[in-house]
């Protein structure tokens, strides 16, 4: 048996038993790291990981290569750190998409949260429905929100009309900000409206996300009638 071997049992032994609600976020970590590094101490690690990235979400959220600057973080390490982040998004969504709801738009902004998680640049999200709100295509198409119109409303076009969607949801996330929409945000959003209705598609609502929450463009008022009656910017 290794030096370490009795405190690796008694680490897991803690967590079995009270789960993580009383470990600290080094602690977590080095529990982590047990199984991507099966010998030796990893308690080291996991506070050279904490101090460089500042939390526990930081480090699953830390780019592949940032992570292998780390001294004692080889490509095994890092793929697993990254994994974490990975699997923690596709369990939250699931979990959203099996939430029974009476407001089907809400329950794409709650699906839309949980597919953000881990993301620390804006990606921008497209949800195809047709005339019943079924769900045709929901996925982020871009990594990036462009300023550009143009270039948004041909390639969203293409896949909403690919697919024979009669309405649409746009949806991005503001990682480091506040689920508040810019003066970009808005122009962008009210020029893409007119846009897709020349195509005899509804863009329905631009949801914005930003930490664990979301908030409806429409529901906040840009949508309203006397708004979008005015020119295409």
């Amino acid at each position: 048996m290794g030096v370490h071997d009795g405190h690796r049992k008694r680490v897991k032994e803690e967590f079995l038993k009270n789960d993580l609600d009383h470990l600290p976020p080094h602690r977590v970590l080095e529990l982590l790291l047990f199984f991507s590094i099966p010998q030796g101490d990893t308690n080291e690690l996991a506070h050279a990981l904490m101090d460089r990235f500042g939390s526990f979400s930081a480090v699953l959220e830390a780019p592949y290569e940032e992570l292998l600057k780390i001294p004692g973080v080889g490509q095994h390490t890092a793929c697993h750190i990254s994994l974490l982040r990975s699997v923690a998004r596709r369990y939250c969504t699931e979990k959203a998409e099996m939430q029974p709801a009476q407001d089907p738009l809400d329950a794409i902004g709650k699906q839309m949260v949980a597919r953000y998680i881990g993301y620390t640049e804006e990606r921008l999200t497209l949800v195809c429905l047709d005339n019943s709100l079924r769900v045709l295509y929901f996925d982020m198409v871009k990594a990036g929100v462009a300023d550009m119109v143009q270039l948004q409303f041909r390639d969203l076009a293409k896949i909403a009309l690919g697919c024979n969607a009669t309405n649409i949801i746009l949806g991005h996330n503001h990682p480091n900000g506040v689920a508040l929409p810019s003066r970009a945000d808005k122009e962008t959003t009210i020029a893409l409206f007119h846009r897709f209705r020349e195509l005899d598609i509804d863009l329905l609502d631009h949801f914005i996300v930003a930490g664990g929450d979301y908030l409806s463009m429409a529901e906040s008022g840009i949508f309203s009638a006397a708004f979008l009656t005015q020119p295409v910017p």
